[in-house]
């Protein structure tokens, strides 16, 4: 191999560990930022912060970050709808983009899930839904939304990850995790349930967490390779 060659392999390798470790930094520096809301609490009560509330702040703390950082360059970050997430069951996208096309390598599908207690609960039924909302409910009714990001991610393939995103547990209600994997819709192949109480289980039997740029590390090894990744934990908040 040539000194140019050589040169040249360094750079390719340089970049690609350069735009994960600000992946990684864009999205601990969000969590964090959403952290704050999670545990806040008013000594007045007269302050509550809704659930979509602190998802947005967390997707716009990101998103200002990563353009901070020119991370655009590399990875998309798409807010999908409230008709979209409703029939999707995805909150946004990341997609790593090919440099030359722009089209995505791969897909990382974000579901957030908080913890809801009664409060928020009864906050969001304050407002009314629209028509198209009514009807992308009436549409999807009979699915829970965990099955319906397994069954989009299963459609686009196996370098679509489906990522479900807890604000909070009941052990741990200030922390930030996720389980994510290309492999949710086998489990609804085989008649098992993905939904909270199995995603829960794989969080507390696991026995350790990766960060988030290890997790687009392990995601980008396997881009290409038609194998299925079993559920890894990842822990957002420190």
């Amino acid at each position: 191999m040539t000194a140019n060659k050589i040169k040249d392999l360094l750079k390719m390798v340089e970049k690609y560990n350069n735009f994960i470790q600000q992946f990684n930094q864009c999205v601990i520096f969000a969590s964090q930022r959403a952290k704050e809301y999670i545990e806040f609490k008013d000594p007045e009560s007269k302050l509550k912060v809704n659930n979509s509330t602190v998802t947005d702040i967390f997707l716009m703390t990101y998103i200002n970050r990563s353009i901070q950082c020119k991370l655009t360059e590399s990875i998309s970050c798409t807010k999908m709808t409230e008709e979209q997430t409703i029939l999707l069951g995805t909150d946004w996208v990341w997609a790593v983009q090919d440099a030359s096309s722009k089209n995505p390598k791969v897909q990382i599908a974000v579901q957030v899930i908080h913890m809801e207690n009664k409060e928020n609960q009864l906050m969001e039924k304050r407002f009314q839904p629209t028509e198209s909302v009514k009807l992308a409910r009436q549409e999807s009714i009979n699915k829970t939304h965990p099955e319906k990001i397994s069954d989009f991610c299963s459609s686009i393939g196996k370098d679509c990850y489906g990522l479900f995103l807890f604000f909070g547990r009941k052990e741990d209600p200030k922390s930030i995790c996720g389980v994510l994997s290309n492999d949710f819709h086998t489990h609804l192949g085989y008649g098992q349930g993905v939904d909270n109480a199995f995603l829960l289980d794989c969080i507390e039997k696991a026995k350790a967490f990766v960060t988030p740029g290890r997790m687009l590390e392990l995601i980008l090894q396997k881009e290409g390779v038609p194998e299925n990744l079993k559920p890894v934990c990842v822990k957002f908040t420190q």
